[in-house]
């Protein structure tokens, strides 16, 4: 556990977090979880059903996790396929993209605990341009994504089950919330940045069909 980590925080049982500020009713949101993995929806959702995947240790991007953890890819199918029964939405339909950020300076907003985003029911968003991707042929599944991931430089990638993913290595950090913010163009959502908004409908529904609320 790092201390200064709010996902860390969370997942160790303290309310002093960005959930338990707006929520302070319920005492978790975890969907559903693996040995190593954990699912609860998100704070700002892009989408109705929008949840975060997280390592319950502490890694700064999911390229670490692939390299920590040799059954990531078991665990990380295993987990979105019963989240998806669970909230009641098809995985294919579903748009995956984690903005690995290094640290707290990273474009990472201020978490810098590994999160992998799901938003079910986005196959409109034109995933080819949310950013200026350097792979033109698509890599077919997520876990080809992280072993070709330096464990050491912040990257990008974005795309869906179905028809694969579009990847970037980069040499600076990106802005923080770059790919939350084109995606939410793209949806004609006004508010982007998680870090706006309060309660949300949304959130209660989730949970409540994971019987958290």
């Amino acid at each position: 556990m790092i201390n200064d980590c709010v996902f860390c925080r969370e997942l160790n049982g303290s309310r002093d977090t960005n959930f338990a500020t707006r929520y302070p009713e319920i005492q978790s949101r975890i969907i559903y979880e693996t040995e190593s993995l954990v699912a609860f929806p998100c704070i700002g959702q892009l989408v109705n059903g929008h949840f975060l995947v997280v390592p319950k240790n502490h890694d700064c991007t999911l390229a670490q996790t692939q390299k920590r953890l040799n059954n990531l890819n078991q665990e990380l199918t295993h987990l979105l396929k019963e989240v998806h029964l669970i909230l009641g939405f098809e995985l294919t339909d579903s748009l995956i993209f984690e903005h690995g950020a290094l640290g707290p300076n990273d474009g990472s907003c201020g978490i810098y605990h590994a999160h992998l985003h799901v938003l079910p029911s986005a196959s409109q968003v034109n995933v080819s341009g949310l950013y200026n991707f350097q792979n033109k042929d698509l890599i077919t599944n997520i876990e080809s994504v992280l072993k070709n991931t330096s464990v050491d430089k912040p990257y990008i990638f974005a795309g869906n089950l179905k028809d694969g993913f579009y990847h970037l290595q980069l040499k600076e950090a990106l802005p923080s919330q770059t790919l939350r913010k084109a995606i939410a163009t793209q949806l004609d959502k006004n508010e982007w940045d998680w870090r706006k908004v309060e309660r949300e409908e949304n959130m209660l529904s989730i949970l409540e069909k994971a019987e958290l609320a």
